[in-house]
C-alpha cells in the first residue's frame, strides 16, 4: 500500500499518523468518530467528566465533552486542582527548534456564563518538567476576553496578550491553529495563533519554551486552578472540543 493510500485509510477511520512529505508528518489527527485514541491520558475527577458525545454543530459530528463542577473531589487529580483534561504526554512531544502546526476546535454552549472573578485555562502546551507554568496557555480571562501566556521557566520571559470577545463565541464552533517552533534561546522561536483563520497572536525570536525541553506536550480541557480558593461566579463548566490534529512541518 502506498503512503498516500495508507493515509487515506487511516483518516477515514478517524485517526491519521502520516502524511505526504510536502504537508509534513501528521503526528495525530482525530474527529473522535472511533472514540478516544488509547494513547491519550485523562486527568479528571470522574469518568463522566470527559465523554465523547454527538454534537452536530458547525460541521462537528462527534466531540469531546469536558465538564467540571466546583464541589467535586479533585484530590486524585494532578495538583489537586479543579481540572478535566486530555493529555498527549504518553506519545507526542514538542522538540526544540522543530516547527509544529496544532489545530483544534471548540464549542462554547449558548448558556455558558463566563466567570468575571477568575480565569480558566482551556488549551495548553505543558512543559516537560513536572513543575512550573506552561510555555503556551490559552485562557478564558475574567476580563471577558481570551488571554494568552507564552513563556519559558523564567517569569521575566513571560508574554501575556488579550484578544477577542468571549461572548461572541457562545453557540458556535471556533477553529484554532497554532504554529509553534519551541526554542528556549529565542533564536528560532515562533508562536503564532490563528482564530477562525485570522492571526490573533504572534511572536518571533522570543523565547517560548523551557531550556533543553524536548518533552513538552499538548493538553486540551478545562483547568480552573483557584476555583476552590477564591471567589467565583460559577459552579459548573462544560465545553466541547471538536477535531484535533498535530503536524510536524520539519
Amino acid at each position: 500500500m502506498t503512503i498516500d493510500r495508507c493515509v487515506a485509510v487511516l483518516c477515514l477511520a478517524g485517526f491519521c499518523t502520516a502524511a505526504t512529505a510536502h504537508e509534513g508528518v501528521v503526528l495525530f489527527s482525530s474527529s473522535w468518530l472511533d472514540g478516544v485514541d488509547k494513547r491519550i491520558q485523562f486527568q479528571r475527577p470522574e469518568v463522566k467528566s470527559i465523554e465523547i458525545v454527538d454534537l452536530q454543530r458547525g460541521g462537528i459530528d462527534k466531540a469531546v465533552k469536558v465538564t467540571i463542577n466546583k464541589d467535586e473531589d479533585y484530590s486524585r487529580v494532578a495538583n489537586g486542582a479543579p481540572r478535566a483534561e486530555i493529555s498527549f504526554n504518553g506519545f507526542l512531544h514538542f522538540q526544540q527548534k522543530k516547527e509544529y502546526s496544532v489545530s483544534w476546535e471548540t464549542y462554547i454552549p449558548d448558556n455558558y456564563i463566563f466567570d468575571t472573578k477568575q480565569p480558566e485555562l482551556m488549551a495548553q502546551i505543558h512543559q516537560g518538567p513536572a513543575a512550573g507554568y506552561p510555555p503556551f496557555a490559552l485562557f478564558f480571562s475574567e476580563k471577558g476576553k481570551y488571554e494568552i501566556h507564552n513563556r519559558t521557566q523564567s517569569t521575566v520571559d513571560s508574554v501575556n496578550s488579550f484578544f477577542g470577545n468571549l461572548a461572541d463565541d457562545r453557540g458556535r464552533v471556533v477553529s484554532w491553529e497554532l504554529r509553534y517552533i519551541p526554542d528556549a534561546t529565542g533564536e528560532s522561536a515562533v508562536t503564532e495563533l490563528k482564530k477562525d483563520g485570522k492571526l490573533v497572536y504572534a511572536t518571533k525570536g522570543v523565547a517560548n519554551s523551557y531550556f533543553n525541553d524536548d518533552g513538552a506536550y499538548l493538553k486540551l480541557g478545562l483547568y480552573k486552578a483557584d476555583w476552590k480558593k477564591k471567589p467565583s461566579d460559577v459552579e459548573t463548566r462544560t465545553i466541547y472540543y471538536g477535531r484535533v490534529s498535530v503536524t510536524v512541518v520539519n
